[in-house]
């Protein structure tokens, strides 16, 4: 190599060497470091080309930070280049080694470098890493008009300090900013004690404890529960979150979790272990680690416990809507605040009622905005099309987009007075004719088209236009505008001339220029498109969200409501609910929604399951499926052989770990293309619909649940009640007998005894006929007591979960003398008139039993809220019809009507039988008995009978319809 000319080794070489390095280890910033750099080479070395770049470790590229070039044109020294394998510049990053080039301009792994070094007549290079610690932060190129320029020793030793020095700033720098950017939980305790020194009571502190948290960890939301160890339950005592749905079994009015629902969290909590839930392994069991991410609403959980000497206070919770790895530092931080719990609460007292907070979390679409500067795009469009066909003297001004499937789209076009418009859309062209389109830097060119083999496809639409020439040119040559839409290339701008001519490189520079305009507007045209779309989905969205949340709790209501808004949403004809029960081979129509009567499906439909491909390929997919009849089976299309249906869209309703019991199918003609930018509105919508269907489902079981429960309760109850009367009864006429059986002790003298036994003497020898009735007498009770036990005997051997109902024929005498009877005591405690009415000797058709309880729940009601020298009257009478009634009968037989007619019963009896609200005890108890009657097809009523406004007293009949034995 030729020796570059040297420099005399001298003290102001040093000392220009030690300020900069004194500045390399002072600066903080990277871009004073580089251009103090940059100066320092640019004045003590000799070389024509300095070229500085910083390696991207994750891109693995160079980013060029500047320079010195021969020609002063540093626009090429600040652009990015990427590495590739075998390249120059990959060997030195790779390596990091210096590299020297004898001629850069004929260096073929050079890359665009070669290019540069043939521009700037550049031959000897020299090419340094910027290397500290066994990492290259990027590199130094240095290159001089001579040929294999090497660099003496005391030149190495300058540039080994310098550039040495430079990397190790930069890698001072890289760990500063890494160590600013890692979370440290001392300085945010730190930060919470001086927050909690300003307040001085428990609930301030407790907040900014959850605040700072909060913001530490930024979770979805951060809460502290309270552990009552009287009811063992956490109730949650401070947090930023709503409050999750009160316990069922607990009497106060606060939410949370029992240790019933998550035993193994407590124990985990009580021996003061840190519960971590997110994408790793939980300690806890999957069952209760479900059934509490789900009490909790969220998907990860950080959760530490609270303890005092010993025992356990509470948690503090950190609570995630995504699924989460937790740092080390969050860990530390949550048991640190936890403790910081303790310290704050102290010895004071646990709070005897707790304060809800009611976090009502709005939630409210983000509305698409509209960009900074209001730019209509076509009459820019146009405007850019004017001025550049007249400067060309051109015809037309087109704007091509390819699309998915290879065609292009007439975006926008222009064309003379006079003259057809393009057909759109163009067919595809060839590989080899896109590549030439859409590879080419620069504007691409056809002279004459009858003449040119390229862009065959288009020849045909353009000649029909009298199109011979054209000019054309990519409106971006980066990949912003594809990130948009992956699949196409980027638009295409086109100058289209009549007659055939030769474009001059200033034209295809001029074309190349006003295409790179246009990719602003193209791009910013995709984008408000984008947003209207987002802002739509949006708005979908959010009306989808309210009209179901707002349905009918009725979950056929709420299937008819929410298919309905689908079938709205998309437009089509036909929108179906196909479902099954779990386990079931065979799936029926739940709903259907048919605007056009020729995509109506066939009534009473029975689809199987496991044998129709529609319906697996929907459950296979995880979010939905599209595709056209023709792709679909004969088997399918048996069931689905409507005339009209061309296009299917099938959502499955997953459920998580519920199974999946059904599909929605919608369906439109053939040409229907499905909007996609609704797609994901529309799965939300489907998901949400199928959770809140699962949900009234589940709610409504529950509810016969619970009214089949409160009947058998109420029935036992009554039974007992009769059961505990009949034993009272026998056992006191068991204790008269005994007490006439056995004399009362003498009181007086001794000399008086005598007499007296001699006439007890005589009295007891008339005792054998009465001593025999009294044992008769005693057998009767005892057999009555054995009566009343063995009709108890069937309630606890049928009717230990589930009412049973066993109606037959039952004289109505008896059922009235037995009943009335049973109450007799209480309307005389009351001092009320009792009196029955055309008591016929008929049989009604109904369940002994219930039917004795029942009377007795209304006689017993009756005589407890009617006043005291009251009258009630029981008539009994056939039913007549100018009562009107609801009932309906399935035993199609005819009624028994019992009106019992008093005043001053509770006035909510009148709402007894037809409130859906929450019922106190004695309304409640009517309830049931009007659902117990209505079983073998009775019915019970009340209605007023008169209305006094001075005194305000009304007059109430009840009605009771018991059908008549056959």
């Amino acid at each position: 190599m030729s020796q570059q000319n040297q420099q005399p080794h001298n003290d102001d070489q040093l000392v220009a060497l030690g300020r900069v390095l004194q500045t390399l280890r002072e600066e903080e910033n990277a871009d004073v470091l580089i251009e103090t750099t940059l100066d320092y080479l640019t004045h003590e070395f000799n070389y024509g080309l300095i070229w500085i770049g910083l390696y991207d470790r994750l891109e693995h590229r160079l980013f060029g930070k500047g320079g010195v070039t021969p020609n002063g044109e540093t626009l090429f020294l600040r652009q990015w280049f990427n590495l590739n394998p075998g390249d120059l510049l990959e060997q030195v990053v790779i390596q990091q080694r210096p590299v020297g080039v004898p001629d850069l301009r004929q260096e073929i792994r050079a890359g665009e470098w070669r290019r540069a070094a043939q521009e700037f007549n550049i031959q000897g290079t020299l090419l340094f890493p910027l290397r500290c610690k066994d990492r290259c932060f990027g590199v130094v190129l240095l290159g001089s008009h001579l040929w294999g320029v090497s660099p003496q020793p005391d030149e190495k030793a300058q540039l080994s300090l310098l550039l040495g020095g430079l990397a190790a700033a930069l890698y001072q720098i890289e760990v500063d900013w890494q160590r600013s950017s890692i979370k440290r939980p001392e300085q945010a305790v730190f930060q919470v004690l001086d927050e909690l020194m300003q307040v001085s009571t428990v609930v301030p502190r407790l907040e900014a404890l959850i605040k700072m948290t909060q913001q530490f960890i930024t979770p979805t939301r951060t809460n502290l529960y309270w552990y009552s160890p009287e009811q063992r339950y956490f109730w949650q005592r401070v947090g930023n979150r709503e409050r999750i749905p009160r316990l069922g079994s607990s009497r106060t009015n606060a939410p949370g979790l029992t240790v019933a629902e998550v035993h193994d969290f407590y124990q985990a909590l009580a021996a003061g272990q840190l519960v971590t839930i997110g994408a790793g392994r939980s300690l806890l069991k999957s069952d209760i680690t479900e059934r509490l991410l789900g009490r909790l609403r969220a998907r990860s959980l950080l959760a530490a416990p609270i303890q005092a000497q010993g025992e356990l206070l509470g948690f503090l919770s950190v609570e995630d809507s995504e699924a989460r790895i937790w740092e080390e530092a969050e860990l530390k931080y949550v048991r640190a605040a936890a403790q910081l719990v303790t310290l704050v609460v102290g010895t004071e007292e646990l709070e005897t009622t707790l304060q809800e907070t009611q976090n009502n979390a709005q939630f409210a679409a983000e509305i698409a905005q509209a960009i900074a500067r209001s730019l209509d795009l076509n009459t820019a469009l146009k405007e850019c099309a004017k001025l550049l066909c007249t400067r060309l003297d051109a015809d037309r001004f087109l704007v091509l987009q390819e699309e998915e499937r290879g065609e292009f789209t007439l975006v926008f076009g222009t064309q003379p007075l006079n003259r057809r418009p393009l057909a759109s859309p163009f067919a595809a062209v060839s590989p080899e004719d896109r590549q030439w389109l859409f590879n080419n830097a620069e504007a691409v060119f056809i002279e004459d088209l009858d003449l040119d083999w390229r862009l065959r496809p288009w020849r045909e639409a353009f000649q029909l236009v009298g199109v011979r020439s054209l000019l054309i040119c990519q409106t971006s040559k980066s990949s912003h505008y594809n990130s948009l839409n992956p699949a196409k290339g980027s638009p295409l701008l086109v100058i289209a001339d009549r007659k055939p001519r030769t474009w001059n490189p200033t034209q295809r520079s001029l074309v190349s220029i006003v295409a790179q305009q246009l990719n602003l507007l193209l791009l910013l045209g995709n984008y408000t498109e984008s947003a209207k779309k987002s802002l739509l989905a949006q708005e979908t969205l959010q009306v989808g969200l309210s009209t179901l949340f707002q349905a009918p709790q009725d979950p056929i209501q709420l299937e008819r409501i929410g298919l309905n808004y689908l079938a709205n949403l998309l437009e089509c004809p036909l929108a179906a609910l196909i479902t099954w029960i779990p386990g079931s081979e065979w799936g029926t129509i739940a709903a259907t929604v048919v605007a056009d009567p020729a995509f109506a499906l066939p009534p009473d439909l029975a689809i199987p399951i496991t044998s129709d491909r529609l319906i697996q390929d929907t459950l296979a997919a995880r979010h939905f499926l599209c595709c056209s009849v023709t792709e679909l089976t004969a088997f399918t299309r048996n069931w689905l052989n409507s005339p009209a249906i061309g296009q299917l869209l099938a959502i499955p309703l997953h459920a998580d770990a519920t199974p999946t019991t059904g599909i929605v199918l919608f369906a439109d003609q053939e040409e229907r293309q499905w909007p996609t930018h609704l797609l994901s509105a529309l799965e939300i919508l489907t998901q949400q619909f199928t959770w809140l269907r699962h949900y009234q489902y589940t709610l409504t079981q529950y509810t016969q649940g619970v009214e089949d429960l409160q009947t058998l309760n109420w029935y036992k109850h009554r039974c007992l009640d009769m059961l505990q009367q009949s034993v009272r009864e026998s056992v006191s006429a068991l204790l008269e007998l005994d007490a006439q059986r056995l004399p009362p002790p003498s009181t007086e003298e001794g000399q008086d005894a005598q007499p007296q036994e001699a006439g007890q003497g005589h009295a007891q020898g008339a005792m054998p006929g009465s001593a025999s009735l009294q044992q008769m007498r005693r057998k009767q009770l005892l057999h009555q007591m054995e009566q009343a036990l063995a009709l108890l005997r069937p309630v606890l051997q049928d009717e230990q979960w589930q009412l049973t109902v066993k109606p037959r024929a039952i004289p109505l005498a008896n059922l009235l003398k037995r009943s009335l009877r049973r109450v007799e005591p209480l309307y005389k405690q009351h001092q009320l008139g009792l009196q029955v009415y055309n008591s016929a000797n008929k049989s009604i058709y109904g369940d002994r039993l219930k039917l004795e309880c029942i009377l007795f729940e209304l006689l017993v009601t009756f005589c407890i809220h009617a006043q005291p020298g009251s009258r009630i009257n029981l008539w009994c009478s056939p039913f007549s019809t100018q009562f009107k009634t609801t009932l309906i009968s399935p035993t199609s037989r005819p009624f028994q009507e019992l009106l019992i007619a008093e005043s001053g019963v509770l006035d909510e009896c009148l709402q007894a039988v037809t409130s859906s609200a929450p019922l106190p005890p004695p309304s409640l108890n009517l309830k049931i008995c009007q659902r117990v009657l209505q079983v073998w097809g009775g019915d019970l009523q009340f209605y007023p009978l008169a209305f006094r406004v001075a005194s305000e007293e009304y007059r109430y009949s009840t009605r009771l319809l018991i059908p008549l034995a056959k």
